[in-house]
């Protein structure tokens, strides 16, 4: 049995899986668990570690090759303790044999890689491994350290677990992986994903355990895809200001959820709501019945 959180601080050694389980004495929910909560409660409490009547977790190959990339930049000796490719003798994971290998290599603490993969990440970090940010050590730090502590307002746990907490400053940089460093497409994905709130978390742990500030929050981009081109962007203050304030609004809803265990949808809260077709396509429609002359 895995020993439960009961103090805030910063932890190492913790699997990520119970990381992104319930990892305290009390409620907990991390960055994801509180994007998903702005989104609906409904959409959290499907995948929660709360729900006994959970669905599996989605497999999200990006966090592998974040991660995997990552350690990659660090150095081949550092990349090899933690990741593995699969043996070329072992064509998919059908056999026992192969079953067994993946099981012994997971038990030891490493995670494998498919070759396809290991070319991608490898080609991520080539690239990273060119842009001046990096080569000045804006990647380096603690790795795989994980932030807790107990929101004072909710009695809700939070957990954050920046790629790496830097040293001697407040400058945090997140590694992420992208079908596109354009900027428009960049700027899209991060209010998509909702990559300020994850931020404005870090922050809030900065604060809370580590009793600094963080002075800013980078991401750094790869594409996922020949020629690996990278971009390193900074998130504006009016952002993470942005960020913050939707992570408090998530966490007053989960605390409120938790209190009724009703974890609506976003038509739950009436009966039916009126709708508009979009601003841009209104304002199309209305040109093109202006030029066939229907008033």
């Amino acid at each position: 049995m895995k020993t439960l959180i009961s103090k805030p601080g910063i932890y190492s050694g913790i699997p990520i899986e119970h990381y992104l389980g319930q990892p305290c004495v009390g409620p907990s929910v991390n960055s994801s668990g509180l994007r998903a909560i702005w989104r609906s409660p409904a959409y959290y409490w499907c995948f929660s570690p709360l729900n006994p009547e959970r669905l599996p977790p989605e497999e999200k190959e990006h966090f592998v090759l974040g991660k995997a990339t990552h350690w990659c930049i660090l150095g081949e000796d550092a990349f090899s303790t933690k990741f593995i490719v699969r043996p070329a003798r072992f064509d998919s994971w059908r056999t026992t044999e192969s079953k067994k290998w993946r099981s012994d290599q997971e038990a030891v603490g490493r995670t494998v890689l498919l070759p396809s993969q290991i070319e991608v990440i490898r080609g991520m970090a080539k690239s990273l491994a060119r842009s001046p940010l990096v080569k000045a050590g804006i990647l380096n730090g603690e790795i795989e350290q994980s932030i807790f502590w107990k929101d004072e307002e909710t009695s809700i746990w939070c957990g954050s677990r920046p790629d790496c907490i830097p040293n001697d400053s407040g400058d945090v940089c997140d590694l992420k992986t992208s079908t596109s460093v354009e900027y428009d497409d960049i700027s899209r994905t991060i209010g998509t994903l909702g990559y300020h709130m994850q931020a404005a978390l870090v922050g809030e742990g900065f604060k809370q355990v580590l009793k600094r500030p963080m002075t800013s929050f980078s991401l750094c981009f790869s594409e996922k895809t020949p020629p690996f081109c990278s971009r390193i962007v900074t998130l504006k203050d009016c952002d993470l200001d942005r960020g913050a304030k939707q992570n408090r609004a998530s966490l007053r809803i989960m605390a409120d959820c938790l209190e009724k265990n009703w974890w609506p949808g976003p038509g739950d809260y009436s009966d039916a709501d009126f709708v508009e077709i979009p601003a841009w396509l209104q304002t199309r429609i209305d040109k093109e019945l202006e030029f066939k002359g229907v008033k």
